[in-house]
């Protein structure tokens, strides 16, 4: 099936009426729609020469002087597409504390790569070692996810020509790695259609992998009625052996998807917490989460798709949809309901990120898309490459109820966003894409993603693009506030500051477990916007693989708590946090319960997590009312923060 994407400069801050609306756009905007062919997922099986590992080897020499600071390159490839959609777990921290990363690589220089498999790099004493000139496997795979074991098991998790699910495994200790695929009953040599693009997270010694059937698209059919199936695998040994093998969560099945794309879900997990977060842009953002180490799991719709199990060219009409929103394709063109982009649908841009805090809680991350089925006739579809934000939601916040929590940023300070739409390189995702998380041990949540850079200044010569830097926020509070985004891609940090407009920072990985003293990150680093194996086809050049170390505390203003103690987000029912009336005109009357008289804060924030008041701090009763005038505030949706007894409660006030 081909895909035609529509490019067009689009206000991304409001979201329609299916969702709550969670800010508003700060940067004015240009309207710009020109059409622009996409493609599918990459072809990943093609013919190779005998000779796969020294076939036509490139220099892998940096072309910059080193020196000492917080980013260091552990490797390098010439096949630089790291994902074909979500960034998969690239980069993990042992519980001894050393750092293990990998990546696709490839030293060909061609899209063949017949050198293709796991580049993989590891500190000792917190050194990275030398940078690999090979890949681990002995076959050819691609786009591995690395886990480790509570017992310091690695794995290497990627697909295999088969196609299936391959692992290079090895103990802690040791130096070879072992290979196997994953046991399948959809093999092709057991009459299926294969599995591809696994994305895997280790807890303890349990294992856990999310992959999908191999599409249509790509040479492989239909499975058990959908195009892409996500099927769920785990092991309870540290890869050794796979006792699910095949699973369909309930409720992520032919009932509620047509198909799945590519790399478009995340996993994670913690303890005997799953959590499986599934990215599709015509169908909704679903959350699957098991409590029981992958035996059961409960659905959650985060963001409801408005056409349930939508076929292209199958007509919907806009009385199918949300009203319009203020950064609607056709609001910004000025065209009527009869116009092509009248069709156009929020959406997500299929690149997302989940992560589980030390409460067991889930958090959800991904890039704001319009799509939209332009033409009823010719099995196409569309979508606006230059929409952004990046979507945020987690448990406290029930489900359809996501909110933005970043967005371009206004680099030059004028409130308008300069980016023209033709000078966008092409990642097919959005212009704050491809969302990565971890968490500390206190609950602080670390998020990195990739921001266009706007302006001439960051406008490339050679391609006349714009640059996209990484950038990360962070949020102390479990997801209710969000730091100002800062830059990973600084004088401060890099390894050649001289040379630092002239970065191109993507595909970001965290550890999913941050360290206090260090927030790991891994990019793919070049001097030239855009790709070469797929999207813009560049030329063939060597990109590198980076570590950035920022230090919590220095680089992020994380504050850590002195005594020990934790600060834990609780549902509103903990505190029996209400307000009354709601919605409220002019007073409202806030109650909530405490134990032992504790000391508790009271503030009112935006939606954008931004505090417009403090309202109280003192010593409380067993039972509180505090009266809060809202007269003088503006029409809208506002949250209301109790902190106390080291937890955090949140409950949504409307003002009328």
């Amino acid at each position: 099936m081909k895909l035609t994407r529509l490019l067009t400069m689009v206000a991304i801050f409001a979201m329609a009426s299916s969702v709550t609306v969670f800010g508003q756009s700060k940067l004015k905007r240009s309207s710009l729609m020109k059409p622009a062919t996409a493609e599918r997922c990459v072809e990943p099986f093609l013919d190779v020469p005998a000779d796969a590992v020294t076939a036509n080897p490139v220099d892998v020499q940096m072309p910059v002087s080193f020196r000492a600071g917080s980013e260091f390159p552990i490797g390098a490839t010439t096949y630089d597409l790291q994902s074909n959609n979500s960034v998969d777990d690239r980069i993990s921290r042992s519980s001894g504390g050393e750092l293990h990363g990998t990546w696709t690589f490839s030293l060909n220089g061609d899209v063949a790569a017949p050198d293709r498999g796991s580049g993989y790099n590891s500190t000792t004493g917190g050194v990275w070692g030398d940078q690999p000139i090979q890949r681990v496997e002995s076959v050819r795979i691609g786009w591995p996810s690395h886990v480790v074991t509570e017992s310091g098991t690695e794995c290497l998790i990627s697909h295999v020509g088969a196609p299936a699910v391959h692992v290079a495994r090895r103990t802690a200790g040791s130096a070879t790695w072992s290979e196997a695929d994953i046991p399948s009953n959809i093999l092709p040599a057991n009459g299926g259609v294969g599995i591809l693009w696994p994305r895997a997270t280790a807890s303890g010694e349990n294992v856990h992998v999310i992959a999908i059937s191999y599409p249509i698209a790509n040479g492989g059919g239909l499975y058990e009625g959908v195009d892409g199936h996500p099927l769920y695998y785990r092991s309870t040994d540290g890869g050794a052996t796979w006792d699910k093998v095949d699973v369909i969560l309930p409720g992520l099945d032919n009932t509620s998807i047509v198909g799945g794309t590519a790399d478009g879900y995340a996993i994670d997990s913690r303890g005997d917490v799953v959590a499986v977060a599934f990215f599709e842009g015509w169908s909704d953002v679903i959350l699957m989460k098991s409590e029981d180490n992958g035996e059961t799991w409960t659905k959650t719709v985060v963001h409801d798709f408005p056409l349930d199990l939508y076929q292209l060219d199958e007509v919907y009409t806009v009385d199918d949809l949300p009203p319009y929103e203020e950064d609607h394709p056709a609001v910004l063109n000025g065209e009527n309901a009869d116009g092509s982009d009248s069709l156009a649908i929020l959406s997500n841009d299929e690149a997302g990120a989940v992560i589980i805090d030390p409460n067991g809680m889930v958090h959800v991350f991904w890039g704001r898309m319009y799509v939209t089925d332009a033409d009823f006739t010719d099995g196409t579809s569309n979508f606006y490459p230059t929409s952004s934000g990046v979507m945020y939601w987690n448990e406290t916040y029930g489900a359809d109820s996501s909110r933005i929590i970043a967005d371009v940023v206004d680099i030059n300070g004028n409130d308008t966003l300069d980016i023209v739409g033709d000078n966008v390189s092409s990642y097919f995702c959005s212009l704050t894409g491809q969302p990565n998380a971890g968490v500390d041990e206190f609950g602080n949540i670390y998020l990195a993603y990739t921001n266009v850079m706007e302006g001439d200044r960051y406008l490339a010569i050679e391609d006349n693009q714009y640059y996209r830097h990484v950038f990360v926020t962070t949020s102390t509070d479990g997801g209710e506030t969000w730091s100002d985004p800062y830059d990973a891609i600084n004088p401060d940090v890099v390894f050649e500051p001289d040379l630092v407009d002239f970065y191109e920072a993507v595909f970001p990985s965290v550890t999913s477990n941050v360290d206090t003293a260090s927030m790991d990150i891994l990019y793919q680093q070049d001097f030239r916007p855009g790709l070469a194996v797929r999207g813009d086809m560049d030329p063939f050049e060597t990109s590198f693989i980076n570590h950035i170390s920022l230090s919590p505390r220095e680089d992020l203003g994380i504050e850590f708590p002195t005594s020990g103690t934790k600060e834990e987000t609780v549902q509103a029912d903990y505190f029996k946090l209400e307000v009354q009336p709601n919605p409220a005109r002019n007073e409202a009357l806030v109650s909530f319960e405490l134990k032992n008289n504790a000391q508790y804060s009271l503030s009112l924030l935006n939606l954008m997590g931004q505090k417009v008041a403090d309202i109280e701090t003192a010593n409380g009763f067993s039972a509180n009312q505090v009266r809060i005038n809202v007269g003088n505030l503006n029409q809208g949706v506002y949250l209301l923060r109790l902190q106390a007894e080291d937890k955090v409660a949140v409950t949504k006030l409307m003002v009328r």
